[in-house]
């Protein structure tokens, strides 16, 4: 490998673990993400005049990263707790996944119909259902996986990240007094089991380095294990290596995983997916035309801003028909935009401690469900609307 490649990866696989300390230390930089953050670096080094990027290298880095991300995030998912424990969880759940698919396929079929010139709006279709369900690893999965531009897939990403943003900040002020006056307050129940819960938070406690070393070691492994069947599966049933195959492939085998304990409890394994998930957006970041993003970008955001608005408008009034109460479905709204990370800090909103563990565990379903129903939903508008 030339000298030069050698320091783009060597940066690529880097500059992801400085932001996240970064992201750790200073306020500032947390407020702005480590997401925000790589894609930054990536699109400032990738348009310099004369960029030393290998757009080739980068290209083939970040793709490859997307599908250990998936895994590593997904082996600690907890399927039969959430079955078990969270039925209104689930209830609320599954009304605002009814609601992203009714909300994408119904703009997407405006915006195809009117000509309102959005490129693949069938691609778009997918990957805004994968991402209202799961999060950002999904778009860029069912992205990677349909063969978006990358510069559409940064401006899609941007434009969610902003309205993401609007949303949280109703979130944490206002959403929980709006939400009462027409959804039932919630009402506590039986204490559920929660010794899985403990164990799990327990071994994340007491996880040190060299325990934490061991555990990433042994999820890479198997991750990289996944990724080789999942190709050879591609390879099986398509004759060649096809991102759709290997994506879905992927998703199922890691959650076949996360059903084995002592795969589900090593520790750590979601933030080390994360990782990976950063060095995808360094590295698309740093393939990504400005002039091309800035075309793409009006036509794009308006159309975000109507499924998204249209996901949140559908979900909240059937949970008001429904009888769903208000922290259930705060907390599952949350699980399906904004993904686990955002479940604490908005159940501490909501004073609520009982919704946390379904919360959690609602929104790693969503990683594990998004990529089906999003591939599922692209292909549809496209038979559909061929």
């Amino acid at each position: 490998m030339p000298i030069a490649s050698f320091l783009q990866v060597f940066v690529m696989l880097f500059f992801p673990i400085l932001v996240m300390e970064v992201v750790k230390r200073n306020k500032l930089a947390g407020m702005v993400g480590p997401v925000i953050l790589c894609y930054a670096l990536g699109l400032i080094v990738g348009n310099l005049p004369n960029s030393p990027v290998n757009i080739k290298l980068s290209q083939d880095v970040a793709e490859g990263c997307v599908p250990l991300a998936i895994s590593l995030m997904l082996l600690s998912t907890r399927f039969m707790a959430w079955l078990k424990y969270a039925k209104q969880t689930a209830k609320s759940f599954a009304l605002a996944v009814v609601a992203v698919l009714v909300s994408s396929f119904a703009v997407s079929a405006y915006f195809h119909l009117q000509e309102m010139g959005v490129q693949d709006v069938w691609k778009l279709s997918g990957m805004m259902v994968g991402v209202y369900t799961g999060g950002t690893p999904n778009l860029a999965a069912i992205g990677t996986a349909l063969g978006i531009s990358n510069e559409v897939f940064i401006v899609l990403n941007a434009c969610d990240l902003m309205l993401s943003a609007l949303y949280l900040i109703l979130l944490l002020s206002v959403a929980q007094k709006v939400a009462l006056k027409f959804l039932p307050s919630f009402v506590p129940k039986e204490k559920h089991d929660r010794d899985e819960t403990f164990h799990y938070q327990r071994v994340e406690r007491m996880a040190t380095k060299r325990t934490l070393a061991r555990s990433w070691t042994l999820a890479f492994l198997l991750s990289a294990l996944i990724l080789g069947v999942s190709i050879g599966f591609s390879i099986l049933i398509d004759g060649k290596i096809t991102a759709p195959s290997v994506i879905l492939a992927v998703t199922t085998l890691s959650i076949g995983a996360s059903f084995i304990k002592k795969v589900r409890f090593l520790p750590r394994t979601y933030e080390f997916g994360e990782y990976f998930l950063l060095v995808f957006c360094l590295g698309i970041g740093s393939i990504s035309n400005y002039t091309e993003m800035l075309q793409a970008s009006p036509n794009v955001l308006l159309y975000v801003t109507c499924v998204f608005t249209g996901t949140l408008s559908i979900h909240f009034l059937l949970s008001w028909i429904f009888r769903i109460d208000a922290d259930t479905t705060l907390i599952t709204s949350v699980a399906g935009i904004f993904g686990p990370a955002f479940i604490g800090p908005v159940a501490s909103v909501l004073k609520n401690k009982d919704i946390v563990v379904s919360g959690l565990t609602t929104g790693l379903v969503g990683y594990a469900i998004a990529n089906y129903l999003g591939l599922g939903m692209a292909h549809l508008f496209h038979f559909v609307f061929p």
